[in-house]
């Protein structure tokens, strides 16, 4: 019984090990937004500019500024920011920027900016993250490979 066992068990195994490493797996948003978008992430936006933010799919936060328009990816374990009425943006030298140096203090929340992009308008930058959740979204599904 215990040989019976022995197969069993490395049977699951492997089948749990080719569940596990599976060719192309889905590369988070915040990869799919930056390769969408074609920036590094590393924007920034004078603290005094912001007028006001708001939530986006996958976490992303669109920024309005006095001249430009942004949106920010943020760390993971950030929860409250959907939810919460408003926001704090962390500055260094006047400027919040992307790279992670730079945080945004929402419901409890210390979240950090991962990413920030830049854009001409408010237009342009929600065009850039509808195209990144359809791409993100066939990537998901299988229409489309992670080498595409």
């Amino acid at each position: 019984m215990t040989r019976a066992m022995a197969v069993v068990i490395a049977t699951l195994c492997t089948g749990l090990a080719a569940c596990a490493t599976t060719e192309n797996e889905v590369p988070p948003f915040h990869k799919v937004l930056a390769e969408t978008i074609g920036q590094n992430g590393r924007a920034c936006v004078r603290h005094s500019d912001i007028r006001g933010y708001g939530v986006l799919d996958h976490e992303v936060i669109s920024i309005d500024g006095r001249r430009s328009y942004y949106l920010a990816t943020v760390m993971p374990g950030c929860n409250a920011l959907d939810t919460s009425p408003s926001a704090l943006f962390e500055e260094r030298f006047s400027e919040v920027c992307g790279g992670g140096m730079h945080k945004v203090y929402a419901g409890g929340d210390h979240c950090t900016i991962r990413q920030m992009f830049e854009f001409e308008n408010r237009e342009a930058a929600f065009e850039a993250h509808r195209q990144a959740v359809e791409r993100y979204d066939a990537l998901r599904s299988g229409e489309e490979s992670v080498e595409d």
